[in-house]
């Protein structure tokens, strides 16, 4: 089962030397500063899985920054 969770992940059919994906090796996405999400998002294709990923990311970023109220 885990697998086909895995394989469904919009992130899965990255591959090792995209930008996103190096990104995501330097840096944990749930802590790098939200400006730099912003930018990695703007530099995403519109229309992709990959994009809506980091949109639905950097929402729950802003909601635990407006919940934590900084």
């Amino acid at each position: 089962m885990a697998n086909s969770i895995l394989a469904s992940h919009p992130l899965s059919s990255l591959s090792s030397d995209s930008e996103l994906s190096i990104a995501f090796e330097l840096s944990d996405p749930f802590h790098m500063p939200l400006d730099r999400l912003e930018s990695l998002i703007e530099e995403t294709e519109p229309g992709t899985e990959e994009r809506g990923y980091l949109f639905g990311l950097l929402d729950m970023r802003r909601a635990v920054v407006y919940t934590r109220g900084r």
